[in-house]
């Protein structure tokens, strides 16, 4: 495992590949590169608790349901100016959180 890799909050796809949060203004436009899995948490408890979430429920849900990845390239994932996810293929990241599946008919 390679120690200068960087963390980021995706959210599996259907296809296999993880959509991966992007800035979509700012300081820092584009995919949502943190340095620790600590920050790439406190970034995603900061986006949960915003005060905007609750105009729009559903962005707020996916927000609580992104995962902490390590992005595993040194090459920057391809982002076009305004795009909120950009898609990685899940062999250029590693999931560091894991990912539990729940089925309502074992409620």
């Amino acid at each position: 495992m390679r120690d200068d890799a960087y963390y980021i909050l995706g959210w599996p796809q259907p296809s296999g590949k993880v959509a991966v949060l992007c800035r979509s203004r700012g300081v820092n436009p584009g995919p949502a590169y943190c340095w620790t899995k600590r920050e790439a948490i406190q970034l995603r408890t900061r986006l949960a608790n915003d005060k905007r979430g609750e105009q729009n429920p559903s962005a707020r849900r996916i927000i609580r349901q992104l995962l902490v990845y390590k992005y595993l390239l040194a090459q920057p994932l391809p982002w076009r100016p305004g795009d909120l996810w950009v898609y990685a293929e899940p062999r250029h990241v590693e999931a560091v959180e894991a990912q539990y599946l729940l089925n309502s008919s074992f409620s």
